[in-house]
């Protein structure tokens, strides 16, 4: 019973294509009017990426790796 509840899992979330095409369009969709605003909007996701890998770094090396806890 929990291989099927796992499988609906991941079919809904990690494997549907519909939903990674529409979370990825709808924030350059929203702003995609003006390309001052749609330039912020393409700034604001690099930032959001740079950080997060920056943070995600320290955090594997400086965290996990040094106690065991790698993935």
């Amino acid at each position: 019973m929990g291989y099927y509840f796992l499988l609906a899992i991941s079919c809904i979330f990690v494997n549907n294509i519909l939903l990674m095409q529409y979370l990825r369009n709808c924030p350059f969709l929203g702003v995609s009017k003006k390309m001052e605003t749609a330039t912020g909007m393409a700034m604001a996701v690099v930032f959001v990426l740079v950080l997060a890998g920056a943070i995600t770094w320290i955090t594997n090396n400086l965290v996990l790796k040094p106690f065991g806890f790698e993935y």
